[in-house]
């Protein structure tokens, strides 16, 4: 290296990495409105984006004024993703905001402006972060995933089909810490006395398929992982269930508004307002390496009667008085 020792050029590293937050910060040394990117695989109108924008403005910003948004939709097509990555890299963006799956294509660009994620998955296992509380990578947000809510939600699908035997998984392989989801439900289903069948979808082609062959095995009850895929196509899911008469299990409060039997988990819907608080940090000056990411802690459980009686399932009082919502 031109004769330079390996001293020199470790004594040059805290020079280079000043150089380096310098120019970070230099970049939001701002004279006009923040610019903000949003990222979503989804079409307008995006309820999350709503959400975060009404987060922004309880902070005190003025879209127009203070702030600008600069919006990027792949319209469910994720072969669109990386370019619109690039384009928004190009926007002299101040933070990016990416919800769901969207945020693995921003690994692309997390050297070059900061990223916030709104994340289902294990945002360790999916390479955004080395931990929760100290990130690293440029990124940081809001995550979904917590282990002992599977485990839980396993235990009160016991209780509602005391009876049964064969429980069915449906998950996605391709969602970060679907594994560790899958142990932790398989291993509380056998200490519960449930065996289990897991059932595997990738796409949304994948999942009339999937559940002809569900239906075959008539199992006495069936959890569904949440995750993006099976999010946006939870009507479908629960419509299935439904006439094939197994009781479902899902892991947030929307899949039961969409005619789910029962759910275990977060509202997820209102955490993207949340983002908002992250973004707002990050154009205060702060670090996205170091600002701790978020695990969703405002769970419960949510009942849809509706969907009870059409199954002629009794719910014992025990589930019924640690119901947070009850949907007629």
């Amino acid at each position: 290296m031109s004769g330079l020792s390996r001293r020199a050029l470790l004594g040059l590293t805290p020079g280079l990495l000043a150089l380096h937050v310098g120019e970070a910060r230099a970049q939001r040394a701002r004279t006009g409105p923040a610019r903000v990117g949003w990222l979503s695989y989804l079409s307008p109108p995006d309820s999350a984006l709503e959400k975060m924008r009404e987060g922004l403005r309880e902070l005190g910003y003025v879209e127009g004024t203070s702030l600008v948004f600069v919006l990027r939709f792949a319209d469910g097509d994720f072969n669109r993703l990386p370019q619109l990555v690039e384009e928004l890299a190009a926007e002299h963006l101040d933070v990016v905001v990416a919800r769901g799956p969207s945020a693995n294509s921003t690994k692309a660009i997390r050297n070059r402006v900061p990223i916030v994620f709104i994340y289902s998955g294990d945002p360790v296992a999916a390479g955004f972060a080395d931990s929760l509380a100290r990130p690293g990578h440029n990124m940081t947000g809001i995550t979904f995933m917590a282990l002992e809510l599977s485990a839980k939600r396993v235990e009160l699908l016991r209780e509602l089909v005391p009876k049964g035997s064969k429980l069915a998984l449906l998950s996605n392989p391709e969602h970060a810490g679907e594994l560790a989801e899958y142990r932790v439900s398989e291993e509380t289903a056998n200490r519960v006395g449930f065996t289990t069948t897991r059932y595997i979808v990738r796409t949304p082609a994948d999942l009339v398929k999937t559940f002809g062959e569900i239906r075959e095995a008539r199992p006495d009850a069936m959890i569904v992982f949440p995750d993006n895929l099976t999010f946006v196509r939870r009507k479908e899911i629960s419509e299935l269930a439904a006439a094939a008469r197994i009781p479902a299990m899902y892991g947030w409060a929307e899949y039961c508004d969409s005619g789910g039997l029962v759910s275990y988990g977060p509202r997820v819907i209102e955490y993207n307002k949340g983002a908002a608080r992250f973004v707002d940090k990050i154009l205060k000056g702060g670090d996205a390496n170091t600002i701790p990411i978020e695990q969703a802690s405002r769970v419960g459980l949510t009942l849809n009667m509706s969907a009870a009686r059409a199954l002629g399932l009794t719910v014992p009082p025990t589930v019924l008085a640690r119901v947070e919502r009850l949907i007629e």
